[in-house]
């Protein structure tokens, strides 16, 4: 038997090329057949002597990029699968099984193999390793391949230090106490202080509740944005996206009117964007074509049934018509759907306080006309048919409204206190009017 120059592993004697490094040496591999029977074998070279081949940051990089390849075939034909189901979170059901292939079950079985390494590594010559150069089991794998999330959720800081240890370690490999070497290394690669086993399992269970405890801090924002409604990208949805755009350009020039056919074809080509159905009715609005807006905007509503936007704006199309009652039931049906809207809560407030000042109004002017005539009809007190102060109800009802938008928002107390105070002056001022006709008739 002789050692190969290189990796210093075992030869036979009829080979001439190592079964390992596939190095040729077919003189020196006799030259050193005759040396190992003088001198007997040498031992291996410490690895700090003999300089290990830690793979850095970079390199790591180039090998990831096929595997997140792979990774992301999975999350393509997962996606298809998903959207044929009419899963509701197609965004959280895509990432999810993305994730949990590439990081429970694709990467720890690969660096767990006999390779050492995933495809992404093999390419690149790479293995990973732990103790004295053995193979990973499934258990330790799994660990570092979790560990990557804590890397990740450390904005990337975890993987950033591989360039800055000694032995090119990222944080995931520090958990698992795992290191990335060259794949000619593997096999002289000897660590001279081999870790003991039970520090090295209490190390494990740390890392694996450090592990835990990063996911479940992140699950929820994941499943937050995961959840939130994602629009199907197609062609015509980016055609219809575009000539919105265009139409939005349009509608504010100086001819308003032409930016209507360029919404009716991007309503063609996606009939179910609210969006860009409500730029149009907006643009009916502005343009004073009241009628055909209040048909377009009732065909909206019957469309979106439980959608806050088209109720609010039907209600504002109401109070500008002057019919208040009509426009509190639309903000109602909107607070219905979405209570915790502190700007539908501010729009009923206005409402009612539009009624108590008009109210007020009508009242101080039918109290001037009776206190003109009187010597005839009597005394104003007698004469009127409804209580004064009847209109202090309905602005109860707007504080009451405005009071749930500030416990909502408190933002919106600003606004809302110039509301209060001029209204209370109005209210004030219309009541001495009052008093003061009916104590001093004309």
């Amino acid at each position: 038997m002789s050692r190969c120059p290189r990796c210093k592993s075992h030869i036979p004697k009829d080979e001439t090329d190592c079964p390992f490094c596939r190095e040729h040496f077919p003189q020196l591999m006799n030259e050193l057949g005759i040396n190992d029977k003088k001198e007997g074998a040498q031992p291996s070279p410490d690895p700090q002597v003999k300089g290990i081949g830690y793979v850095g940051f970079f390199r790591r990089l180039g090998a990831a990029i096929p595997d997140l390849f792979i990774a992301g075939i999975v999350a393509f034909f997962a996606n298809i699968v998903l959207e044929q189901w009419k899963f509701p979170y197609p965004v959280l059901g895509t990432l999810f099984i993305a994730g949990a292939f590439f990081l429970l079950l694709y990467s720890p079985l690969c660096i767990s193999s006999r390779y050492r390494a995933t495809i992404g590594k093999i390419l690149f010559g790479i293995i990973v390793v732990y103790g004295n150069g053995r193979q990973l089991p499934f258990s330790r794998a799994l660990i570092r391949e979790l560990g990557k999330y804590v890397s990740l959720i450390t904005l990337g800081i975890g993987f950033v230090i591989i360039g800055f240890t000694k032995k090119k370690q990222g944080l995931h490999d520090l958990l698992a106490d795992t290191i990335v070497i060259d794949r000619s290394d593997g096999l002289i690669y000897q660590r001279t202080n081999v870790s003991d086993p039970a520090t090295v399992r209490k190390r494990l269970r740390t890392a694996a509740i450090i592990i835990c405890i990063c996911i479940a801090c992140s699950v929820i924002p994941l499943i937050y944005f995961g959840t939130m409604s994602s629009k199907n990208i197609s062609t015509h949805s980016i055609a219809a996206y575009g000539l919105a755009s265009a139409a939005d350009t349009i509608s504010d020039s100086k001819y308003p009117e032409y930016s209507l056919d360029v919404y009716d074809t991007a309503i063609a080509l996606q009939p179910d964007n609210m969006e860009i159905q409500m730029k149009r009715l907006n643009v009916l609005g502005s343009l004073g074509r009241g009628d055909e807006a209040r048909a377009y905007l009732d065909q909206i509503v019957v469309m979106y049934p439980n959608e806050t936007t088209p109720m609010i704006y039907r209600g504002d199309l109401l109070i500008q018509e002057g019919k208040y009652q009509d426009a509190v039931a639309c903000y109602e049906k909107a607070i219905s759907a979405d209570p915790k809207n502190a700007r539908i809560w501010v729009k009923k407030g206005d409402a009612y306080l539009i009624m108590a000042i008009t109210e007020m109004t009508e009242i101080r002017d039918m109290y001037k006309n009776l206190t003109a005539n009187s010597k005839k009809s009597g005394s104003a007190y007698g004469a009127v048919p409804f209580d004064a102060f009847q209109s202090s109800q309905l602005y109860q009802e707007a504080v009451k409204s405005y009071n749930k938008a500030i416990e909502l928002d408190p933002m919106t107390s600003i606004a809302i206190s110039g509301r209060i105070l001029s209204s209370t002056k109005d209210l004030v001022e219309t009541y001495d009017g009052i008093l003061k006709d009916m104590n001093n008739p004309a």
